[in-house]
């Protein structure tokens, strides 16, 4: 038997194209409910913010509801600008989850993240303004169609995700993620890390050596050296932070931190803390060092300095994907090897060796606390 959506798409095609080839007559004034769709990564998320904001600020009136991955809910759950959160399960048909958007009474809906799957949910739930991009097979089931390549990479993904309400005659304005932290947040971090040996104005640095592998990462053993590096340092502690499945990886990167003394070992967080209270850490921090991965993204949400290693790939370049809103240095490896190292796909090189735990060192040292002479 085809699957629903095979079956949908191949038997109302012909018509869709029909219907959805006009552009539906937008009641700009005041849309009822908007549902604006970000079912990927945390990072994506955390950019796709600003769209929230510039909706609310618009119409302030109007019910936003965000449609997001379990795994990212964290983000937009209790934020100013957010009515409503609903998960995004892969493993609902599409038929059920047209009939929950049905349910939902949706005036308008926004792909961030266009998907056929959503896509064809939204049409079938009959939203009568459904905004995608322009240029993927499945665009004829949005009737508001936005004309980018976000493949180019020469702009930033939150730019690019504000084109997505220019359809609304909304011209953004206001590009800054707001990501407010609560008093109890902060305070069960202040008490978390006061339990570590860390106490309350002292100041620490973040190393986040963990990454969901969509782009290169520096090697474990670097990441050590530079913790052992910045622990040395006078007066400053490091925290290491990383998800409950990266233990391994952990001790990869502390392999040689035995000889530390104890005042110098650096403090783990290794799945103690959910999204928001990890935010909370890094909103403490003189510094955060990572590669391009959604928790640069969280520190960079909450006004923290970042140090970003980011690879040669062109698909992941910082001009689209850099830290966004704060004080930042984005490094990325130099006097390559190979033409191969160029392209992120050496077999023969780790691109990435090329950045030196001297030169991290150097970005990162900028933004520590100034040593008394």
């Amino acid at each position: 038997m085809r699957s629903p959506s095979l079956w949908a798409i191949t038997r109302i095609a012909p018509t869709v194209f029909k219907l959805t080839g006009r552009k539906h007559n937008l009641n700009t004034n005041f849309p009822r409910h908007i549902l604006i769709s970000r079912t990927d990564k945390i990072g994506d998320l955390l950019l796709s913010l600003p769209v929230f904001q510039t909706l609310k600020e618009s119409y302030p009136g109007t019910r936003l509801t965000a449609l997001v991955s379990p795994y990212a809910q964290e983000i937009v759950q209790g934020h100013p600008a957010i009515d409503s959160v609903e998960l995004f399960e892969q493993e609902e048909s599409d038929l059920q989850l047209a009939k929950r958007l049905k349910d939902l009474k949706v005036d308008v809906f926004i792909a961030l993240y266009p998907r056929p799957k959503l896509a064809l949910a939204a049409w079938l739930a009959g939203i009568p303004v459904r905004i995608g991009t322009a240029y993927r097979w499945y665009s004829f089931l949005f009737n508001q169609k936005v004309s980018i390549h976000r493949s180019q990479c020469d702009r930033h993904e939150v730019e690019y995700n504000l084109d997505m309400v220019r359809p609304l005659g909304i011209e953004p304005g206001n590009l800054k993620i707001d990501f407010p932290l609560t008093d109890n947040e902060r305070e069960y971090v202040r008490d978390l890390l006061t339990e570590k040996g860390i106490r309350p104005g002292s100041p620490y640095v973040v190393v986040h050596p963990g990454h969901k592998g969509s782009a290169l990462n520096w090697n474990p053993i670097l990441y050590g050296q530079i913790v052992a590096h910045l622990a040395g340092q006078e007066k400053v502690k490091v925290i290491i932070t990383a998800g409950p499945d990266e233990t391994p990886l952990i001790s990869k990167v502390t392999t040689h931190h035995g000889s530390l003394p104890p005042e110098q070992k650096p403090v783990l967080l290794i799945g103690e803390c959910g999204l928001r209270h990890l935010a909370a850490v890094y909103a403490g921090a003189e510094c955060f060092l990572s590669g391009s991965t959604g928790t640069m993204h969280l520190a960079a949400a909450v006004g923290t300095p970042t140090v970003s290693l980011f690879c040669p790939i062109p698909e992941t370049t910082p001009v689209r994907w850099g830290p966004w809103g704060n004080k930042s240095t984005v490094l990325m490896p130099r006097a390559l090897k190979c033409p191969d190292c160029l392209t992120g796909h050496c077999s023969k090189h780790d691109p990435m060796d090329a950045i030196t735990v001297a030169e991290v060192f150097r970005a990162m040292e900028k933004y520590l606390p100034k040593k008394k002479k």
